[in-house]
């Protein structure tokens, strides 16, 4: 009898997501972030033309993954006070090279890792909300 589940490779990021201390309400919004998947107004715009695209924390820009995360001045703001303490990857990364980053450099167990890992996880996550 063949399974239903067939083993697929893990995603270069699996472990930046899914950990043992994780907040997994927190996680999940990071990985809709990270698959882009998030409800951005750009997004939502394509199925109803009647919502603005602008970026509600700035209004300055059309809402995306990329300006959400890396470009407004909101979240500009939030990721200087981490970059400290989490090794300087946010200025001048894109979201998608941002996160191959931190997959590769993130790994383990350790307190400083964890918290790394909680610091990206709770920034997304607050960002987005």
């Amino acid at each position: 009898m063949a399974s239903l589940k067939t083993p697929h490779p893990l995603v270069p990021w699996f472990e930046l997501v899914w950990y043992s201390h994780n907040i997994r309400r927190m996680s999940f919004i990071l990985w809709l972030a990270i698959r882009g998947r998030l409800s951005m107004l750009d997004r939502v715009h394509l199925h109803n033309p009647y919502v603005g695209t602008f970026c509600v924390l700035c209004s300055s820009f059309p809402e995306t993954h990329a300006h959400l995360f890396f470009e407004c001045a909101y979240s500009k703001a939030i990721w200087s006070h981490l970059k400290d303490m989490c090794g300087r990857p946010w200025n001048g990364h894109s979201w998608p090279r941002f996160i191959t980053w931190a997959a590769q450099r993130w790994r383990g167990k350790s307190p400083s890792i964890v918290v790394k890992k909680l610091c990206l996880t709770v920034a997304v996550y607050y960002i987005w909300r």
